[in-house]
């Protein structure tokens, strides 16, 4: 092999000397040997890096035999992101994020682009489907109010530090502050300085704004769009607290649930709308939720295996789909189910309720709650409760509110010995069961379900405070007109 390659570097040892002889450059007595030792050594060590690709070669054959691409890949993902690969800093600045602060884009940009993709983006079904106008709105404000206090900042200069300073601010701002007249006209400034200070928002509420803005920060450091906006750092992690809220909820007392019963309408007997009277047992009997009950159609009333019962689903009715305005929408996938009508809303009527508004050509369980205001028959019903219940002295803000009659459907029923896993699937909640769980309660067995719906109870001089349908009458509202948005007063 070395005898091959001399032979073949002999033409340029040739034109190589006669370069020199034209030069008049004398040649050394030892040029010949010296250029035969220097060609041998390049054949060999063009040899050795011959045989070291091929080794190298072979160790890639059998490392990417030994160990799939995708836990390769995983495993480099992992180390990349930990910091623990050399020239991490040089990558971040090439692929466009962990970029300067003032190098990032404004607040503005990523609220505007992330509201976008939550309104274009989300997939059909469960948590995925589109959001509703009012959820969008909500999201709108929450997140919009922190340029209104902080001001329209790059996203990498925000930290911990100043999301804390804004968070405390947040809790000495009014609920009301996109509605109250007492300060439309005025800024955050303003309002702050106000004499008397205005009465601050529950904190919960401040939470739930700034799990907003986290949960848009969330999006933006996803994988798959960090570089776009060039950071990866989420700096609202841990300051909201709203999924607290949810455990000071609690089940009403027997006091309450007799405070609310002897109300001015159920001592009367007198109802100025039909949702008034209905609501309530409706809550107490089913454990259904308020967003859930408002929109009931008489087409979720039906017979299953001779069981009468609500079929919870989102599933319009043709009628209101070609009204227009709020659609039904369910929270979860679990919350499609299907529950038992309660023998005491049988005894109350409920049947015969909906059976009368079928004779009428109605559609809608409550035809007197408009789907086409903004935020829909829910917010009536809202409104309604809050001064219902405060009439009677029950004014706790968070933990008696209309959905502690859910709370006083699943507490009491648990109380009577049903277990928790059969309650789950009555009022939309995930079995913790596993396939087999899912499986078995995925089936519309009103039969099996009938029994952990009657296990729910009240004492008799409670239930003894609920009249029939046929024992209320029903008032036209004094004071708006029809067509009014104003909710009738209780």
């Amino acid at each position: 092999m070395a005898s091959l390659s001399l032979i073949a570097a002999l033409p340029d040892l040739t034109a190589h000397i006669k370069l020199m002889a034209d030069n008049n450059n004398e040649l050394p007595p030892d040029y010949f040997k010296l250029w035969k030792d220097e060609q041998f050594r390049s054949s060999s060590l063009g040899a050795l890096v011959r045989h070291l690709k091929d080794e190298i070669a072979e160790l890639q054959e059998k490392l990417g035999s030994s160990y799939p691409k995708s836990e390769v890949r995983e495993f480099l993902t992992t180390t990349f992101e930990r910091g623990q690969l050399k020239g991490k800093q040089q990558v971040e600045r090439a692929y466009g994020f962990g970029r300067p602060p003032e190098e990032t884009p404004l607040f503005s940009k990523l609220k505007e682009s992330y509201l976008s993709a939550l309104m274009n983006n989300r997939a059909e079904g469960g948590y995925k489907k589109p959001l509703a106008a009012s959820t969008l709105d909500d999201y709108d404000k929450s997140i919009s109010l922190f340029i209104s206090v902080m001001g329209d900042l790059h996203i990498g200069a925000i930290d911990e530090d100043l999301v804390g300073k804004y968070f405390g601010i947040l809790k000495r701002l009014p609920a009301s502050l996109n509605s109250a007249k007492a300060y439309r006209d005025k800024t955050i400034a303003e309002i702050l300085a106000m004499t008397p200070p205005p009465p601050p928002q529950m904190e919960a509420t401040c939470s739930k704004k700034i799990e907003r803005i986290s949960t848009m920060f969330i999006w933006a450091t996803d994988p798959k769009r960090r570089r776009n906006w060039g950071i990866d750092v989420n700096p609202f992690t841990g300051f909201g607290q709203s999924g607290n809220t949810e455990s000071t909820r609690r089940a009403f007392t027997d006091d309450e649930l007799r405070a609310l019963l002897n109300h001015p309408h159920f001592k009367r007997r007198s109802f100025t709308a039909k949702y008034m009277y209905w609501l309530i047992p409706l809550a107490l009997y089913t454990g259904a939720r308020l967003g859930e009950l408002t929109l009931l159609d008489l087409k979720d009333f039906i017979v299953e295996e001779g069981i009468p019962c609500i079929d919870i689903n989102d599933i319009d009715a043709a009628e209101s789909i070609l009204e227009g305005g709020i659609k039904k929408r369910v929270k979860t996938q679990n919350a499609k189910r299907l529950v038992p009508i309660h023998s005491e809303l049988i005894r109350l009527g409920i049947l015969r309720y909906v059976e009368q508004l079928k004779e009428k050509g109605e559609v809608h369980l409550f035809p007197e709650m408009s789907r086409l205001r903004k935020r829909g028959p829910r917010d009536t019903a809202t409104t309604w409760f809050i001064a219902f219940r405060k009439k009677v002295g029950i004014n706790s803000k968070q933990e008696a509110v209309f959905h502690s009659f859910r709370n006083t459907f699943i507490t009491r029923t648990v109380d009577a010995g049903t277990p928790p896993h059969l309650i789950a699937p009555i009022v939309g909640h995930q079995t913790n069961l596993g396939i087999t769980g899912n499986v078995y309660w995925g089936k519309r067995d009103a039969a099996k379900r009938a029994p952990t719906v009657e296990a729910f109870a009240l004492s008799d001089d409670i239930t003894g405070l609920l009249p029939t349908f046929e024992e209320v009458k029903f008032t036209a509202p004094r004071g708006p007109k029809p067509g009014s948005k104003r909710t009738p007063k209780t």
